[in-house]
């Protein structure tokens, strides 16, 4: 039942992170609209199931479960109420050119004593690095997560230049270091640095030019575990959805949104390309940035943003999806394993300064069938394969590239680990970012929002409460506090946090801390 004071919210876009703002709105009374033009919510948490095979689509690493555990404790419920969710350890199984395998365990000791065969130093290194790491999730926790910042501007506005919190922060964050730059000091073995500069690849960057304080991946990930949902984990999107329906959001599933509408630069709602105006006194873009400000908001100051942030509003990567349901097991791999690279240096260059696929590719690879016996029939695998490459430019024409690609990719992992691929192959589909692009609207079918970059401000996203136009908030993988699952859930709470303050709640929220 809505309050006395319940507003009407547009949300743009049912990805994880607008149906969590969605959720939190009209748990709080207002009455929410959801658009999407996909006949599911979740955006590219996706599924796809063809002859007793079950893909995820989209996110396949779960980390930070705080993020999602949060959510439902704002709503007064309990996570674990309505998903099944399993740690895995090994976290992934990393396989070199040179025929060594690494395990990644979530333990300190045991991972301590992996690196000890590889290299007794880098062995040694290894709590130091993690201490790094944490240090900057600490950091992160205390000035950046739940936080809806903008910029540094933002940020200082709050602690001040030269308050204790500000001066720290300056002195540790070290804005102008690169991840690699930090792995580098302190590791010397290639194929141990070659494993943890990947962290950064679940924000879609390079190493080389994402800053230090991503490292905080690596203790989020050691720290609070890998998990699966069982059934996949499109799980999660089907538990927002039941929710969703729980607090009564209005979806209106299969609808486009043509524009935010504006009186001046105050939004007043949103028409569909049905033409049916849906007004309202605030609206959700769940939508990436490039495209609300390029396609939605008719107004010149929108172009005007775009042409003054084009650095900062570049796209991170995309990739190549390779879909497989395959009549044979691999007993070597694990739920998660990485094929890599010969050379990380090149392959980077190729995607992120050149611009085109990396000629040495590394594969990321999911094989839940190993955890969940349900999404494969008995003897068979579902095998998810992802290559990362350069987000859609004219420098690439996929409908030729997609399909040479491919075969690369097959001759890659039949070559290194997977003997006998192409013949065991039942079920086939296959993304390239032209695909990625149509499918979930992002911008040059970039999988994690924009690049994330060194510096004193291209580290921080654009923020969720947007000043140019009264009454818009942002959020998702391409705004604060950017890309991969927890980040989403984390902006879609925040954005709504954002609403809430400004528009107040018609009715008390439970604590957000609840039953974490």
């Amino acid at each position: 039942m809505e309050g006395n004071g319940a507003k009407r919210i547009a949300v743009v876009g049912a990805g994880l992170a607008g149906t969590a703002t969605s959720i939190k709105l009209a748990a709080a009374g207002h009455r929410v609209t959801l658009v999407d033009p996909n006949p599911h919510l979740g955006g590219k948490m996706n599924v796809w199931e063809e002859s007793g095979y079950r893909f995820d689509m989209g996110p396949t690493i779960i980390t930070m479960p705080a993020s999602l555990d949060r959510l439902f404790a704002s709503v007064g419920r309990n996570s674990r109420d309505y998903l099944d969710m399993v740690r895995l350890d090994p976290q992934w199984r990393c396989f070199y050119a040179d025929g060594t395998k690494i395990d990644l365990w979530e333990d300190p000791a045991r991972m301590q004593a992996e690196l000890e065969r590889i290299d007794p130093h880098d062995a040694r290194a290894y709590p130091r690095f993690l201490e790094y790491a944490r240090s900057m999730f600490d950091i992160s926790e205390e000035f950046f997560f739940w936080k809806p910042w903008g910029g540094i501007g933002d940020l200082l506005k709050t602690y001040g230049v030269m308050s204790p919190a500000g001066l720290r922060l300056g002195t540790q964050i070290h804005p102008f270091t690169s991840l690699h730059a930090v792995v580098d000091r302190h590791f010397r073995d290639p194929r141990v640095i070659q494993l943890f500069d990947h962290f950064i690849q679940y924000v879609g960057s390079s190493p080389f030019m994402a800053p230090a304080i991503l490292t905080l991946i690596a203790w989020v990930q050691v720290g609070q575990g890998v998990w699966y949902p069982m059934g996949g984990t499109g799980s999660i999107a089907r538990a927002l959805e039941r929710l969703a329906s729980e607090f009564g959001v209005d979806e209106r599933r299969g609808e486009l949104v043509e524009e935010i509408t504006l009186e001046g630069t105050r939004v007043t709602g949103v028409r569909l390309t049905s033409g049916e105006h849906l007004p309202a006194e605030a609206v959700v873009s769940n939508c990436d940035i490039i495209r609300t400000y390029r396609e939605l908001l008719h107004h010149p100051e929108a172009e005007g943003l775009l042409r003054r942030e084009k650095q900062r509003f570049e796209p991170a990567c995309s990739g190549v999806v390779l879909y497989l349901g395959c009549n044979r097991t691999w007993d070597h791999l694990a739920h998660h394993d990485f094929i890599f690279s010969e050379d990380p240096d090149a392959e980077f260059h190729d995607i992120y300064d050149r611009h085109i696929p990396a000629r040495d590719m590394t594969a990321y690879l999911a094989v839940p069938s190993l955890t969940d016996p349900s999404v494969a029939p008995p003897g068979h695998t579902a095998l998810y394969v992802l290559v990362h490459t350069p987000y859609r430019t004219e420098n690439v024409d996929w409908s030729v590239e997609g399909p040479r690609y491919r075969d690369a990719i097959l001759d890659r992992l039949e070559a290194r680990s997977l003997t006998g691929l192409r013949e065991s192959i039942e079920v086939e589909r296959m993304l390239t970012p032209v695909e990625i692009e149509k499918l979930y609207r992002s911008w040059g079918g970039s999988i994690y929002g924009l690049l994330t970059q060194k510096g004193l401000t291209a580290a921080f996203k654009p923020g969720n409460r947007c000043s140019r136009f009264q009454g818009l908030y942002l959020t998702g993988g391409s705004v604060n506090p950017g890309a991969g699952v927890p980040m989403v859930l984390m902006s879609g709470q925040v954005a709504a946090n954002c609403v809430l303050e400004d528009l107040g709640a018609p009715r008390p929220l439970p604590s957000e801390t609840a039953n974490v």
